[in-house]
């Protein structure tokens, strides 16, 4: 099951300060967690980060050391672990799992309790392909394919019907009425034209009148019953 969790403030911590642990903390500052980082070694971009007060830097070796991980993971709501050793990562996972916390292990499914799916953006749009941690490329290639499928008009699609979606409700008080008003909507050649061409407001224009449209209809057609 993909569930989409919102993790803006929610406390992150990542086990690895290297390649691995660079690229997951870069995909994730994008959400704004409070993102902690326990390693030997950092990268020059999280040493920057950590300067920058963007995510808490915490060194050492949790190796020699474990209370870094029994002191810090309970107080997380997710624990990655992305190092380049399984027997430490398991260890991550293992604990995190002592302690009811959800934690993913870079590259080892089987020791996951959720998986990090290859994600992209557009707009309001954004679209995750997760193949079980399988083949993490796979997840590469069809987010790219997906990437390149999602057009502007997409995006502006997803505006509009947000922005019709409240009046229609105000109007349209049957569910499956609702449905098939957004529908004519989204097919509308007039509005559709009007979203290729970047005219956002003007569609929204013609969307308002296409439900005013389809109301009176119904309202006439009630009068008459």
């Amino acid at each position: 099951m993909l569930i989409d969790l919102r993790i803006e403030g929610k406390k992150v911590l990542v086990i690895g300060g290297g390649v691995l642990g660079e690229r997951k903390i870069t995909s994730l500052l994008e959400h704004s967690p409070d993102v902690t980082l326990i390693s030997k070694t950092f990268t020059s971009t999280l040493q920057t980060l950590g300067k920058e007060g963007k995510i808490t830097l915490i060194e050492g070796d949790v190796e020699t050391k474990p209370s870094l991980l029994t002191s810090n993971i309970p107080k997380a709501d997710l624990v990655f672990a992305a190092t380049n050793d399984s027997s430490l990562n398991e260890t991550v996972s293992k604990i995190s799992r002592d302690y009811n916390v959800l934690v993913c292990a870079v590259d080892m499914p089987s020791i996951c309790d959720f998986y990090s799916p290859a994600t992209f953006r557009k707009g309001s749009i954004r679209v995750g392909v997760c193949t079980d941690g399988k083949s993490p490329l796979m997840s590469r290639v069809l987010r790219q394919r997906l990437e390149n499928a999602v057009t502007e008009m997409d995006v502006l699609m997803v505006e509009l019907q947000s922005h019709t979606r409240t009046i229609v409700k105000d109007h349209i008080s049957d569910g499956s009425q609702r449905r098939e008003t957004l529908y004519k909507i989204y097919n509308d050649p007039v509005i559709r034209q009007l979203l290729s061409d970047g005219n956002l407001e003007e569609g929204k224009v013609n969307a308002v009148k296409l439900i005013e449209e389809i109301y009176t209809k119904k309202d006439h057609s009630n009068q008459k019953t």
